[in-house]
Formats: structure tokens, C-alpha cells, sequence
């Protein structure tokens, strides 16, 4: 045993050497590789979607670098879909105010669907993309949508509005046979009542397929499919939610439907979306089940690409019962013990660029902890905060903090 930890550290310590020169406390790596501006990110051409993964949900800088990113790709991919981890039938109700709806950019955000996003932040990012709508020419407007199906409220009233106009007998019989399902007593449906639900969501999915063309007649053909898919997502609900054992198994297989959907329903364009590290990634967190990004990974090979965060030191906003804690980790690891070598607090790494280098190639191939903080966090030690991956097998590229600091909470 003695002598498994002696060549244990003496692995570390020819690692460390070859990363920081001899123990000079330079890093002996090409940092210009680098790219310190993420307004000068952006993805190859062949790519329909890129995915940006955050170790926490609550990290300021995490929530800014979603806005970044996605800007960047704006700029140098013509990207036009903001799809966040977030319920699709309240993310609507933010695409109709980036387009001019009423209201302000503070109450878009508490639409969402999670408290986790009522940040001052995200109010910034909605209402850049309204301000962008505003001049955008034909064609050429943002989207924000949402991937998570968790919640029903804003997808029923969608559906139930429409075929109102249809046939407000047939509207009425499914708004009943909804009652019970609301998003103020989501978790305290019992898995009985979501299993009915499954059957009823399928006869009123095939409602709406057999109302297609009065609905296209009168409201046009891109109405009907939001229509069907908010049909589609009460479903889905009902399955996500009637799934103990499978819920995280079943909702990455739904969301991974929903992304491949806002292909199918979109201009051609690259699709952001934006969602933890665990659902990004290429690579399955737990062995249990396949995650979204290995999902797309196997349906769009090199047509998905993934970049993921990490931090050495996390200071975050943690969920509780009440409203909110600040809580601080810290983890160190190859990658991110690079920031002490720039000026600034964050870089990103493009991982085809830098496995040309042989030192680079290493670090990114080697496998080492990054920060993996759900939204109600446990941080007794770091299995519980931490989560191995090798970096080049899990994402296309990643952007790395030194140290982060915790959302800006609306009040």
C-alpha cells in the first residue's frame, strides 16, 4: 500500500513538472493558445448545435458567459436559437417579449420556470435580445426557448387557447381532464395521476393532428407546431414526472427530442442551448444513463459541440427551502491552475487546437475533477461537489476560471 502512494505521488509530481517547468512556478505550456476575449469565440461551420455547460447553476460569471457565448456565436456563426434548461411552454411567453410583448425583462425571467434564473443577469441577457429584435432584419431575429419540460401551466394554456377557436367543447373536456395537473402542485401529483396522464396527453396530441388544418387555415402552420409540441410537453411532463428511479434518464432523453425538434422547426442556423456540465457533455456523468449531450453527440457526431465551465475556487448561490444560501468550494486541477498565468480571470481552450500540442494534449487528456454543483448543493467533501472526467473526451473545449462569484438574486 505504502508503495502504491509513493509512485502515486511520484506520477503527480512528474505531471505537475511537466505543467509548471521544473517546479519554477511557470507553466510551461503555450497559454497563447488560449483565447482570453469569448467574443472571439466560434464553432466550425459544420456544427447545428453548440452546447454551453455551467458547473453551477448559481455563478454569475457562469450566467454572463451564457450571454457571451451565445453573442459570439451571433456574431461569427449567424446563430439565431437561445434554447436554455428551461420549460418550453413558459420560455414562449419570453420569446413573445423579446418580440415586442408587454411587459419587462425582470418578469420574462421569473417565466423560466426555476428560481435559479431570476437573476439580474439573465434580465440583462432577454433584454439584449429584445433590444436586438428591435433592428433585426426579416428572418434574422433571436429566439429564446426552453428544453425542460418540468413544469405544464404555460403549455396547456397554449394548446387549450387553440383549440378554443377549434372547438371550445373539445377544449373544455381536455382543460378538466388537466386540472389536475398544475404546476403549483407538481410535486405533490402522485404517480398514479401522471400515469393517466400519459393517456390523455396521447388522445389530445392526436386531437390536435386531426385539427392540423383549421388550425394552420386560421392561425398558420408554425402556430400548429408550437401548438402540438406544447401537446407533446404535457406528455412529456407526465413522463419525466411519473419516472422515481428513471427521472433524470427519461428527462435528458426528452430534452435531447426537444433539441432535435428546434432543428427540424428552425431556419438552418446553429442552436445554443445551455444547460449544467452533466447534461452538456459528450460523456455520461453517471454510468446509469445516457445524458442529452451524448445523446446528440450519437444522433449529430461532429454536427454537436460542446463546451463546458469550471472554476478553482465556486462561490454560488445554493437553493433551499426558503430562498437562497451563499456557499464557497473550492477544487483545483490541471486546467484550472492555468489562470494564475493570465492576467484576467478566465480563458477558454479549444481542444482541437490544443491536441496538436503535445503539452496541452496531455493535460486535456488526463483524467482530473471539475466542479459539478447541482441547485440545491451538498459540499461535505468533494465526491459530493466533484465529478471526474477527462476533459478532451467530454467537451470540444471548455472555459476555465480562477474563481467565480455568486448570481445577482432579484429581489
Amino acid at each position: 500500500m505504502r508503495k502504491q502512494i509513493i509512485i502515486s505521488i511520484a506520477v503527480m509530481c512528474c505531471f505537475m513538472t511537466i505543467v509548471t517547468g521544473c517546479g519554477s512556478g511557470k507553466v510551461d505550456v503555450d497559454m497563447g493558445l488560449a483565447q482570453t476575449d469569448v467574443s472571439t469565440i466560434a464553432v466550425p461551420e459544420d456544427v447545428l448545435v453548440v452546447g454551453l455547460g455551467e458547473a453551477s447553476h448559481g455563478v454569475k460569471e457562469y450566467q454572463e458567459m451564457k450571454a457571451g457565448v451565445f453573442q459570439a456565436l451571433v456574431a461569427h456563426n449567424g446563430c439565431r436559437t437561445f434554447v436554455i434548461e428551461g420549460d418550453f411552454g413558459n420560455a414562449l411567453k419570453v420569446d413573445d417579449y423579446i418580440h415586442g410583448g408587454s411587459g419587462t425583462a425582470k418578469e420574462a425571467a421569473a417565466l423560466i420556470g426555476f428560481r435559479i434564473y431570476r437573476t439580474e443577469e439573465m434580465e440583462e441577457l432577454i433584454q439584449w435580445m429584445r433590444s436586438y429584435n428591435e433592428t433585426a432584419g426579416d428572418g434574422e431575429d433571436l429566439h429564446f426557448y426552453g428544453m425542460d419540460m418540468q413544469w405544464a401551466d404555460s403549455s396547456k394554456e397554449y394548446v387549450f387557447q387553440i383549440l378554443e377557436q377549434i372547438d371550445s367543447n373539445i377544449s373544455s373536456q381536455y382543460r378538466e381532464a388537466f386540472a389536475f395537473l398544475n404546476d403549483d402542485e407538481m410535486y405533490d401529483i402522485s404517480s398514479e395521476a401522471f400515469e393517466q396522464g400519459l393517456s390523455v396527453a396521447e388522445s389530445l396530441i392526436q386531437e390536435v393532428d386531426s385539427a392540423e388544418e383549421n388550425i394552420v387555415e386560421m392561425f398558420g402552420s408554425e402556430t400548429f407546431a408550437y401548438a402540438r409540441e406544447c401537446a407533446q410537453s404535457i406528455y412529456n411532463c407526465c413522463d419525466i414526472r411519473k419516472s422515481d428511479r428513471e427521472y433524470n434518464a427519461v428527462r435528458d432523453r426528452h430534452m435531447a427530442e426537444k433539441v432535435k425538434w428546434f432543428i427540424e422547426h428552425g431556419d438552418g442556423s446553429v442552436i445554443f442551448i445551455n444547460g449544467h456540465n452533466g447534461h452538456i457533455g459528450k460523456v455520461n456523468c453517471t454510468p446509469n444513463y445516457d445524458c442529452l449531450g451524448r445523446l446528440l453527440a450519437q444522433e449529430l457526431g461532429e454536427g454537436y459541440f460542446a463546451i463546458g465551465t469550471d472554476a478553482e475556487v465556486t462561490s454560488f448561490n445554493s437553493q433551499t427551502d426558503d430562498g437562497f444560501e451563499e456557499l464557497r468550494v473550492e477544487n483545483q486541477n490541471f486546467l484550472n491552475a492555468l489562470t494564475g498565468e493570465l492576467a484576467q480571470n478566465y480563458y477558454y481552450i479549444d481542444f482541437s487546437a490544443a491536441s496538436a500540442d503535445d503539452r496541452w494534449s496531455k493535460i486535456i487528456s488526463d483524467k482530473q475533477r471539475i466542479t459539478s454543483l447541482n441547485v440545491t448543493a451538498m459540499t461535505a467533501t468533494k465526491a459530493f461537489y466533484t465529478t471526474k472526467i477527462i476533459p478532451k473526451d467530454t467537451f470540444d473545449g471548455m472555459i476555465v476560471f480562477s474563481e467565480v462569484s455568486p448570481t445577482t438574486l432579484d429581489q
